[in-house]
């Protein structure tokens, strides 16, 4: 799948996250593999009055691919109503290590009108992330 046609899902699931308090509105791609074959996953943030509670549309679309057998994320993909691109949070840094085995896995974040891009690798984002 071209990195357009993610980006044209993405916008329709915007839609779809729930963001009652913040208003923020965020959906995910991940790229990954199973036997092989590259697939696309997807999520949406889904808030919660006890924020601490909301979850992340990056740990909801690894979610997604762990559920459809994935065996490792090759890329990933944010996607916020924001003006500027958002970067994933510390947590979804930390989850996309557990399953992007290169440092240089891509990390692509975009606005909702497409016209502002951030690109940076999960190992930029999570210099010395927590590995046993």
């Amino acid at each position: 799948m071209e990195t357009s046609d993610i980006k044209t899902q993405l916008k329709e699931l915007l839609k779809k996250a729930y963001s009652p308090y913040s208003a923020v509105k965020v959906a995910a791609a991940v790229k990954y593999e199973v036997d092989g074959e590259s697939r696309i996953a997807y999520g949406v943030n889904v808030e919660n009055v006890s924020y601490g509670l909301t979850v992340c549309a990056e740990r909801s679309a690894i979610s997604n691919a762990i559920l459809n057998g994935m065996a490792k994320v090759t890329a990933v993909y944010v996607m916020s109503n924001q003006a500027s691109p958002i970067s994933p949070c510390g947590a979804c840094r930390q989850v996309l290590s557990e399953f992007m085995d290169s440092p240089d896995g891509p990390v692509e974040c975009v606005n909702e009108s497409l016209d502002k891009t951030w690109r940076s690798t999960l190992g930029e984002l999570l210099p010395n992330r927590f590995e046993l």
